[in-house]
């Protein structure tokens, strides 16, 4: 574990009750109660190299993917740290399966309700008169599965069968299995799972109409304690049918705090659908104190997921925590950083190796320092480091945790600092960047877009980082001149149009993917602060572009024409295409290169309603003014916390609370009008405050609220 990575939970999300209280008056019921996703038919893509199509449950550890027809239903069982060692081929596998077999129902009527709100999966199969009903959930606080059964009309009989991830392994007889991931103890982690039916003996199942019957299992690792197996075993015997109410209800508890953190209502109700279940996804695969997530979230049917699963730093690894800041779910992300941390001892000798200073990793890693595949291969990428340094950023940006700050960030922002520090150089009055591939594999590019957005955040957020821990004074006037003679974005003219070239010297194009707005967003280096001119080349950008639907730009297109005000009616309906044309049953936007990556895809919804990426609150900055709209709960830089509305083209709502005092800094809801701030808390007075001009500051005190109002 790194010295810098703080385990307990930062104190922003302990103080979470402070700002509900406040914020309850503007926050509806949980939009997620609308939603579900509905299975009329097996899922066709289980077991899978890459995301399964079929309901999904997760606890932010253990992953269950639900599959099979009727008579033979079957729950695979991933896990998140079940990681094999085998250098240079290092990865994430399945733990194992359920499968619960009920012959009766071959041929029965098919339908599994994925629900969103309560996390859980509910079946109804039918067949000549009779039918199975199942509730499935992966418990919010503790490692089981819990699987109730019950039948109306004719009594049936079943049997439940556990089989371990092995290769050709056959049913564990006992209900248990213990495996690890690798055949070397030692060389990989260790998982043990035990299956019982509470109120029964065996695995087998009986039962009457009206009776019903629950199937549990409890996943455990060599991380989760020290005898797993035993534990596991004393996991499952202390559940008894007067227990499962109260777990019901606790877990429901979780999911209802969950969901209360933030929400969006807009006209399009399939897109919302599809953001509720990106935080849904992501609610379920990811948590403080577990291992990271790969590719394909703790949703393992294989032994050989595709790229390993793992954890690719050139975007796959950062994009789905795209969302969770501004969605104020960014604790979501902390199991990024550790893993990222792990890896620094790795990245400081791999730099060493290559006669660089700081921090360069490969483009994939996995945790506990983990190298998937060659520890050298970064493919020509000199940007995976830098590129991993920015949800370190936005997490210190969002929340204004200064212990994250100290211990986690800027340690490692430092690092990366360092490398670019001892890689940029010098020549004719500019810093330049050679032998830095845009792409996997482009060649010795000069110049790219990437690495120039990249090293541009991250020296503009070192200086006042350091400024606020009070360290390295004496090194912001390099950072800072860096910063001012780093080189311009080069450009091109395509089609009459001038747009940004890729690199200036290498690669100028590239059809097939959206390396060319990554300067843009992620790395947002351009915003709706910049230049008229370079916001011009941005929109001609993006036209010429045109990628819409890619392979791998869901998670970044979107957002990045949000970011520089592109025709938002365009954004929606292109967005709502892509909804209705690449998702799956459970939701999930899927395009084959890699899964839960589209979750931060929907930021762009966020960036479309608010945005603050650029320390100036904007409230419906790219939002179609005849669409009514609503949010509440969105999380800005600065950390506060925020809610709007948009009611026949006027913004009407606005709510700040701030949870750190830091000053706040509005772009006028109403231009031309000046706007009245009515505080309650803290920092509340008796005096009536009036602000005016298109941009307007004003200071706040921990945990008020402010009120913007236009006069009259």
């Amino acid at each position: 574990m790194s010295k810098y990575f703080n385990t307990r939970l930062p104190a922003t999300f302990r103080l979470l009750p402070v700002w509900l209280t406040i914020l309850a008056v503007t926050l509806p019921a949980a939009r997620a109660m609308d939603y579900t996703a509905v299975f009329h038919a097996p899922p066709r893509q289980v077991p899978t190299r890459g995301m399964p199509d079929g309901p999904l449950l997760g606890n932010g550890d253990v992953g269950v993917a639900l599959a099979g027809p009727p008579e033979a239903q079957v729950f695979y069982l991933g896990k998140n740290d079940f990681w094999t060692r085998d250098p240079g081929n290092a990865k994430v596998i399945n733990v194992g399966r359920i499968e619960l077999n009920i012959p009766a129902l071959a041929g029965a009527v098919y339908r599994q309700d994925q629900d969103l709100a309560k996390a859980e999966v509910r079946g109804a199969f039918t067949k000549d008169g009779t039918t199975v009903l199942t509730r499935s959930w992966v418990d919010a606080h503790d490692n089981l599965l819990l699987t109730q059964i019950q039948c109306e009309g004719a009594p049936v009989s079943g049997s439940i069968r556990l089989f371990s991830g092995a290769a050709a392994a056959g049913p564990a007889d006992a209900g248990a299995f213990t495996l690890r991931a690798d055949a070397l103890p030692g060389q990989g982690r260790a998982v043990a799972v035990v299956t019982r039916v509470i109120g029964a003996e065996g695995l087998s199942l009986a039962l009457k109409p009206g009776e019903s019957a629950t199937v549990a299992t409890a996943i455990l690792s060599d991380l989760d304690a020290k005898d797993f197996p035993a534990a596991a075993k004393q996991l499952a015997a202390g559940l008894t049918a007067e227990r499962l109410p109260a777990l019901t209800a606790r877990h429901r508890a979780w999911w209802t705090d969950f969901w209360a953190r933030s929400f969006i209502e807009i006209p399009d109700k399939e897109i919302e659908k599809r953001w509720y279940a990106a935080l849904y996804v992501l609610g379920s695969c990811s948590r403080a104190g577990k291992v990271a997530p790969g590719l394909w979230g703790n949703w393992l049917t294989t032994n050989n997921p595709n790229w390993h699963g793992d954890f690719h730093l050139n975007y796959n690894f950062q994009a789905p925590f795209y969302l969770v800041y501004s969605a104020n779910h960014a604790d979501l992300s902390l199991p990024f950083y550790q893993a990222v941390l792990e890896s620094v001892p790795n990245g400081r000798a791999m730099a060493r190796r290559h006669g660089w200073s700081g921090i360069h990793f490969p483009v994939c890693i996995g945790p506990w320092g983990l190298s998937p595949e060659n520890p050298d291969g970064d493919w020509g990428q000199r940007s995976d480091a830098a590129f991993a340094a920015l949800n370190f950023i936005w997490q210190y940006q969002y929340t204004q945790d200064r212990d994250f700050l100290r211990q986690t960030a800027y340690p490692y922002l430092r690092g990366v600092g360092d490398f670019w520090e001892h890689y940029l150089k010098y020549e004719h009055g500019r810093y330049v960047i050679y032998n830095d591939s845009i792409h996997e594999g482009s060649g010795p590019d000069f110049n790219p877009l990437l690495s120039l957005g990249l090293v541009r955040t991250l020296f503009a957020n070192l200086i006042p980082m350091s400024r606020e821990l009070g360290v390295d004074a004496d090194r912001r006037a390099k950072w800072r001149d860096i910063g001012d003679q780093l080189s311009a974005f080069p450009l091109q003219e395509r089609n009459g149009r001038t747009v940004f070239r890729y690199t200036e010297q290498g690669m100028d194009w590239n059809n097939g993917n959206t390396l060319g707005i990554h300067h843009i967003f992620p790395a947002g280096a351009l915003g709706l602060d910049s230049d008229p001119q370079q916001l011009a080349i941005c929109r001609n950008m993006i036209e010429e572009m045109h990628r819409w639907a890619d392979y791998n730009g869901f998670s970044s297109w979107y957002t990045a024409c949000a970011r520089v005000g592109y025709d938002p009616k365009t954004i929606l309906a292109k967005m709502r295409a892509e909804c209705d044309k690449h998702s799956f049953p459970n939701l999930l936007l899927y395009y084959g290169g890699g899964g839960i990556e589209s979750c931060g895809g929907f930021l762009a919804i966020n960036e479309m309603l608010f945005q603050s990426h650029e320390g100036v609150l904007r409230f419906f900055p790219c939002w179609p003014v005849d669409q009514d709209a609503r949010f509440g709960g969105l999380r800005a830089v600065g950390a506060f916390v925020v809610a709007a509305e948009m009611r026949r083209g006027l913004v009407a709502g606005v709510k700040i609370v701030s949870e750190k005092g830091r000053p706040c800094t509005v772009q006028n809801p109403w231009p031309g009008t000046k706007v009245r701030v009515v505080r309650q808390g803290p920092g509340a007075g008796t005096e009536p405050e009036l602000r005016t001009g298109a941009r307007f500051t004003f200071p706040t005190a921990a945990g008020e609220t402010i009120e913007l109002k236009p006069l009259g």
